[in-house]
């Protein structure tokens, strides 16, 4: 099972019951596939960078989830037929802190032996 993150912008005038609503429909279509929702975090409404679908505000959901790359694909499909979702994103979410440190280790490492060289 692999890791994902989920951010979607919901239109601002529906009500907080229409987001919970999504939640809750994205939480089952996981469970459909074996998978499930690690941490949800609702960001609230924010004013948009740019106009979508002449809307200059957006209520943010935020989630992360484990589940196998079938649900990706449902889950797309659920929210692009949405017409209430303006936009969304479901990336992978890499265990970007241990890649960071396996990174900064070669780099330093690399860097040592430059020095040693150099000498």
């Amino acid at each position: 099972m692999k890791k994902y993150e989920l951010i979607f912008i919901l239109k601002a005038d529906q009500p907080e019951e229409q987001m919970a609503a999504r939640v809750e429909r994205v939480g089952k279509i996981l469970a459909d596939h074996e998978g499930q929702i690690t941490q949800e975090n609702h960001w609230g409404v924010r004013r948009l960078a740019y106009e979508i679908e002449y809307e200059n505000k957006g209520n943010y959901m935020f989630l992360r989830f484990k589940s196998n790359g079938s649900a990706v694909a449902e889950l797309d499909k659920f929210l692009r037929l949405d017409d209430k979702v303006l936009r969304h994103l479901i990336v992978v979410d890499e265990e970007w802190e241990e890649r960071n440190r396996v990174a900064m280790a070669k780099r330093r490492q690399a860097q040592a032996e430059n020095r040693e060289s150099a000498e």
